[in-house]
This record gives C-alpha cells, sequence and structure tokens, in this order.
C-alpha cells in the first residue's frame, strides 16, 4: 500500500520547524521523513538548479521531487498514524506548493510556525554565516545585495527578507485549504508554553495527546563560530554523505547538537538593520495581525 502525508510543516524558515519536527517526533505515534525537508511540493517534478554558495551541496542535493522517491519516504513509516516532513519552501513558494499538496497530499494538515521577520532576517543571516555560505560579513550589506541574489538564482534561505512577508503566503494556504486544516503558530508560542502547544498539536493530528515531548534543548541555532576551526570541520563533514553516516551511528544526535551550539555565538542585529527591517516590514506585520486576529505589536518594538 502506497503511503503519502498527513501533515506538513510548511515553515516559515528559521522560525523554529526543525525543532518543532524533532519533538513531533518523539511521539510513538508520528512519524517524520529524514530528510525534514524533501522540499518535494515546492519543486515536484522540477530540476534543482539554485546557483547561490553551497546551494550544490545544500538544496540541489538533498530535494527529493521524484514523486516514486518522495512517497518512498514515507515507506520507512512503522505504523504511525501521524505522517509528515518540514520543508519551509512549501510556505515560500506557495503557488506551487499548493497546487501539489492538492494532487500528492490532498487530505494533509497543514502546520506553519512564524517569528518576527525582522529576527528571522537577521537569524537567517547568521545561518549562513556559521554554516560558511554567506561570503559578506556585514549584514546590512547582505541586505542590500537581497535583490541581486534573487536575480541570480540563489535559493531561499538567501531571500533574507523576502521570505518574512507571511501575510501573503499563509492567506493563500487559508484559501486553498480553510481554517481547519491550517494551524498556525508563533516562535514564541513553542518557546513559552511548549506543554500547550503540543497538546493541542498532537490533537490536530489526531493522536495521543497526552504524550508530552522533551523540549528543553535547542537546536538547529544560528550564530557566528567561535572556534572556526571546528566549524570548519563541521562543514568538511557535512560535506560528505558517508562521513555523515559514520558520525551519525557512533556520535548520537543530542551530543551532535550540542557541540555545534556550544560553538556559536549571536552578536546582536546592527543598529542600522534594525531599523532598516522594522520600517520595512510595519505595515506587513499590521497585515499579519488582521489576517491571523493576534497582537504583534511586540514584533514591532
Amino acid at each position: 500500500m502506497s503511503l503519502q502525508p498527513n501533515f506538513l510543516i510548511i515553515g516559515a524558515a528559521r522560525s523554529g520547524t526543525t525543532a518543532l519536527a524533532s519533538f513531533l517526533n518523539q511521539h510513538p505515534q508520528v512519524f517524520v521523513t529524514s530528510p525534514k525537508e524533501p522540499h518535494f511540493m515546492a519543486f515536484a517534478g522540477e530540476a534543482m538548479r539554485f546557483s547561490g554558495p553551497g546551494d550544490d551541496v545544500t538544496i540541489n542535493r538533498v530535494a527529493v521531487t521524484d514523486p516514486q522517491a518522495y512517497q518512498n519516504l514515507f515507506a520507512k513509516a512503522q505504523g504511525e498514524l501521524a505522517l509528515g516532513e518540514g520543508s519551509v519552501s512549501t510556505l515560500y513558494y506557495h503557488q506551487n506548493a499548493i497546487e501539489n499538496i492538492q494532487r500528492y497530499a490532498p487530505d494533509a494538515k497543514l502546520i506553519a510556525i512564524l517569528r518576527n521577520p525582522i529576527e528571522r532576517a537577521f537569524s537567517s543571516f547568521m545561518y549562513m554565516v556559521a554554516r560558511g555560505f554567506e561570503p559578506l560579513t556585514d549584514f546590512d550589506q547582505a541586505l542590500e545585495a537581497e535583490q541581486q541574489r534573487i536575480d541570480y538564482g540563489w535559493h531561499h534561505i538567501w531571500h533574507y527578507t523576502r521570505m518574512g512577508f507571511y501575510s501573503s503566503q499563509i492567506a493563500a494556504f487559508q484559501k486553498a485549504f480553510g481554517p481547519d486544516r491550517l494551524k498556525v503558530l508563533l516562535h514564541e508560542d513553542l518557546k513559552q508554553s511548549p506543554a500547550t502547544v503540543f497538546a493541542d498539536l498532537f490533537e490536530f493530528l489526531g493522536v495521543d495527546s497526552d504524550f508530552v515531548p522533551e523540549t528543553d534543548q535547542e537546536i538547529n541555532r544560528a550564530g557566528q563560530p567561535k572556534n572556526h576551526m571546528l566549524q570548519a570541520a563541521i562543514r568538511w563533514l557535512g560535506k560528505s554523505d558517508a562521513m555523515k553516516r559514520m558520525v551519525r551511528s557512533i556520535v548520537p544526535a543530542q551530543v551532535r547538537e550540542r557541540i555545534r551550539s556550544q560553538n556559536l555565538s549571536h552578536p546582536d542585529m546592527p543598529e542600522t538593520a534594525q531599523q532598516t527591517l522594522t520600517d520595512r516590514f510595519s505595515d506587513e506585520i499590521r497585515q499579519l495581525e488582521s489576517l491571523l486576529g493576534r497582537d504583534l505589536s511586540a514584533w514591532r518594538a
């Protein structure tokens, strides 16, 4: 019997989707694919040709665009009730993704988690700095270069501000699937009230809502490397599938994440960039407030 996802974490990037998927996957009735982000709904049937630094060894290599290969990811499930994946490209490339969801996962429930777009933009920048792909060390310069990078075909993680205009993205999913199939969370919800969030999500997914995942570990942190030799070694290991498999077989995931996180510091955003982004996102945040019916004044502050 062929399997297909019945839930999708659709984004947004650098908003806690990796942590969310990891914590959901602790539930014995929930299955999340590996890789967590196959990017299928955004790019089904397409050839991956993004041209930014590192795109050839990241999204171009890991994206699963063949329908049968995508279905095979779920064949590894062992009787779990909720089957899903967490590709942030799904929200951003909503024009393609909505049509593909309707075709390949017509009954899937959707989960979006959103973060203050000002913080999200800087987190994306620091994430690419930590991975050694960002050629610029100045965030203001990276913001100025964004449109040129988009024109040159760099993939969505480089779209530091463009990805933060959530209102049109969320509105498209609301229109296509209705409020009963789309759950929208905020990054703050996951940080401040994880028990409430997961009880609600487990009920939404139709699994035992009494299960309590362990959520005290920071996952997929972004930042500036403290020890550049250690960071270079981590990046080198990540370029080889064989090396990654060997490391994963020897070093537990929690230990790997602890080593990576402890080697990162998180500097403050430059005040000039803070002001630029505050002005750029002011109207967008108000539109999102109206769309979600939630007070987002803290984002504007």
